[in-house]
C-alpha cells in the first residue's frame, strides 16, 4: 500500500482510472518527499487527531465528577465572605454617617437597586443568576447543569472531529482536490470559455466556490445539531431556523463579496511578484487585515446584529470616566442585541488610534452589576493599556510574513503537487492549489506549534489584564463578575489541566480567582 497516491490524478484521469496505493506518479527520479508526502500527511493528521481526542477523553472524565471541586469552593467562598463584609461595612457606615451620597459602597448598592428597578421584575425573572445572592450556593446548584453541558459539548466534539478527520483522509486518498480543479476547468471552459492557461484566476474562483458549497453542505448537519440541539437543550440558543438560514446566506454572500476579490488580488500578486513575491503579499495582507478590522465592526457586524447607543445613566458616565482615567480615546459606547441569538454574554472594543469604541452585549447587562461591568471593562482596557492588542496584531503580521516566505521556498517545487494528484507535466500548477497544499501539509505542523505558543501567550495576557483591573481597585468586582458570567455560561468548573492548557485561551476560572486573591493579599 505504500507509497500512497490519490485514486484520481490528472494523469490517471487521462488514462481511465487509478488505484489507492498504486504508485501512479512516482518515477525513479522522484525524491522521498514525493513518494511519502501523502502517507506522511495522513500519519500527521492521525497523530494530531489521536492526541486531541485523548485530551478530550480526559476532559470528558472530569464531566462525570459529581463532587463540587474543593479548590473552587474555597476560592468562591472567600469572595462571598469579602462581599458580605463589604455589605456589612457599607450598612454600618450608612448608619454612622446617615448619608447615602458620600459613601462609595453605599452608592454602588443604590445604583444596583436602581438598575433592578429599571430592568423590572420581568428581566429579573429571565436572569438565571441572582446578582445579589452569594455566589457559592449558586455555583453549587449549577454544577450538575454545567457538567451536563460540558459533557454534551465534548461528546459532540469527539464525534464531529472523527467525521472531519475521516472525511479529510478520504478526500486525499480519492483525489478530491485535483478532481474538483479539473471539474472547475470544465465548468469554466463550457460556460464561460475560460482556459486554464489564460484564465487561471477566474477558474480558481470557481474552484473556491465549488469547495465552499461542498464544505457548507457537509458541515451543515453539525452546525444544526450544535445550535438547535445542544445549545437549545441547555437554554442558550435563541436563534430561529429562519435567522440561521439568513445568517448562512449573508455569510456566503460576504465571502464572495470580500473573499473573491481578495483571493484574485492575492493570486495575481504571487504570479507577478517574482522571487520576492512574499514581500508584496505580506504588504497586501497587512493592508487588507487593517481595512477589515475597520470594516467588520462598522459595516459587516451590523448586518447580523443591532447596535444601539448605551442609554444615558450612571453606567455610561462611569465607563467614560474610566476611559478618561486611562487615557483611552473612547468615542462611542454601544449595546448589542446578543440575546437575539444566544444568552451567552460578552464585551469587546475596536477601532484605531483616537477612534475607539466599546460594545456590551445586552445579556451582560442583566447578568452582572454595573460595578462588575466596570471591572470587566477594566480588564479589557488593560489589554489595550499594556499593549496586548498591538502585540497580537504584530505577531499575526509576523506569522503571515513567515508563512508566505516559507511558501515562496516551496512554490516552484513540483514534488508536493505531484504527490497529491497534480502530476500532468504538460499543465502548470495553479497558484491556488500550491497555496492550499502548502498550508495543509508542509506548514501544518508549524502552525500547530505556533498555535499552542499563542495559546500560552494569550493566557499570560489574561493574567496580566486581570492584574491591571485589580490594580485599579476592582479586584473584588472582577472576581464576582467572572463568577457570574461563568455561571450564566455554564463554564467548566473542574477542567482537566492538560485539556485546558492545550485548548483554553483564557485560564480556568479558579486559576484567575486565585491569582487575584494572591494580589489582594500582597496589597493589604
Amino acid at each position: 500500500m505504500l507509497p500512497l497516491t490519490p485514486r484520481y490524478t490528472q494523469l490517471t484521469a487521462k488514462g481511465g482510472g487509478g488505484n489507492i496505493g498504486a504508485d501512479a506518479t512516482a518515477t525513479d527520479d522522484d525524491d522521498l518527499f514525493t513518494t511519502y508526502a501523502v502517507f506522511a500527511t495522513i500519519v500527521f493528521t492521525l497523530v494530531v487527531f489521536l492526541f486531541e481526542n485523548y485530551l478530550s477523553l480526559r476532559q470528558k472524565s472530569t464531566y462525570h465528577k459529581t463532587e463540587f471541586p474543593k479548590e473552587l469552593q474555597t476560592t468562591v467562598g472567600s469572595i462571598d465572605a469579602e462581599r458580605a463584609k463589604e455589605l456589612k461595612d457599607a450598612a454600618d457606615s450608612k448608619k454612622a454617617e446617615d448619608s447615602k451620597d458620600d459613601d462609595d459602597d453605599k452608592k454602588e448598592t443604590k445604583v444596583d437597586d436602581d438598575d433592578d428597578n429599571a430592568n423590572g421584575d420581568e428581566a429579573d425573572a429571565k436572569s438565571k443568576v441572582d446578582r445579589n445572592a452569594p455566589l457559592l450556593p449558586q455555583l453549587q446548584s449549577k454544577f450538575s447543569a454545567a457538567q451536563s453541558y460540558g459533557l454534551d459539548k465534548v461528546n459532540f466534539s469527539l464525534v464531529s472531529s472523527t467525521y472531519t478527520t475521516i472525511e479529510g483522509i478520504i478526500f486525499v486518498l480519492l483525489g478530491f482536490m485535483p478532481y474538483i480543479w479539473d471539474a472547475s476547468c470544465d465548468i469554466g471552459s463550457k460556460y464561460f470559455g475560460y482556459t486554464e492557461s489564460e484564465n487561471e484566476i477566474k477558474i480558481s474562483l470557481i474552484f473556491l466556490l465549488y469547495t465552499t458549497v461542498i464544505g457548507t453542505i457537509t458541515g451543515l448537519p453539525w452546525e444544526l445539531y450544535s445550535t438547535f440541539w445542544i445549545e437549545k437543550k441547555h437554554g442558550f440558543n435563541k436563534m430561529t431556523i429562519g435567522l440561521f438560514v439568513s445568517d448562512k446566506i449573508k455569510g456566503l454572500v460576504l465571502t464572495m463579496v470580500f473573499g473573491g476579490p481578495f483571493t484574485a488580488l492575492l493570486l495575481r500578486i504571487i504570479q507577478l511578484g517574482g522571487d520576492s513575491f512574499y514581500l508584496y503579499v505580506w504588504a497586501f495582507t497587512f493592508v487588507f487585515s487593517t481595512v477589515m478590522m475597520t470594516l467588520v465592526p462598522v459595516v459587516i457586524m451590523p448586518l447580523f446584529n443591532k447596535y444601539e447607543k448605551l442609554p444615558e445613566g450612571s453606567l455610561k458616565d462611569e465607563i467614560y470616566a474610566l476611559a478618561g482615567r486611562l487615557d483611552f480615546p473612547l468615542t462611542k459606547l454601544f449595546m448589542m442585541d446578543g440575546s437575539k441569538r444566544s444568552s451567552h454574554s460578552n464585551a469587546f472594543m475596536f477601532g484605531f488610534f483616537k477612534n475607539k469604541r466599546i460594545v456590551l452585549y445586552d445579556t451582560l447587562m442583566t447578568q452582572v452589576h454595573d460595578s462588575e461591568i466596570l471591572a470587566i471593562l477594566g480588564h479589557e482596557l488593560g489589554h489595550w493599556k499594556m499593549g496586548h492588542t498591538v502585540t497580537n496584531f504584530v505577531i499575526s503580521q509576523l506569522y503571515m510574513g513567515a508563512s508566505f516566505y516559507a511558501f515562496s521556498l516551496c512554490y516552484n517545487s513540483t514534488e508536493l503537487y505531484r504527490a497529491f494528484g497534480f502530476d500532468d507535466d504538460a499543465r502548470s500548477i495553479p497558484t491556488i492549489i500550491a497555496l492550499l497544499l502548502f498550508f495543509s501539509t508542509v506548514w501544518e505542523p508549524i502552525d500547530k506549534a505556533l498555535s499552542y505558543a499563542m495559546t500560552v501567550h494569550s493566557r499570560k495576557c489574561e493574567f496580566e489584564a486581570d492584574e491591571f483591573s485589580a490594580n485599579l481597585g476592582m479586584s473584588q468586582k472582577l472576581q464576582s463578575g467572572l463568577c457570574k458570567i461563568h455561571l450564566e455560561n455554564l463554564g467548566a468548573m473542574c477542567p482537566d489541566p492538560w485539556y485546558s492548557t492545550y485548548h483554553y485561551s483564557h485560564p480556568p476560572l479558579v486559576e484567575r480567582l486565585s491569582a487575584m486573591m494572591r494580589l489582594d493579599k500582597k496589597t493589604k
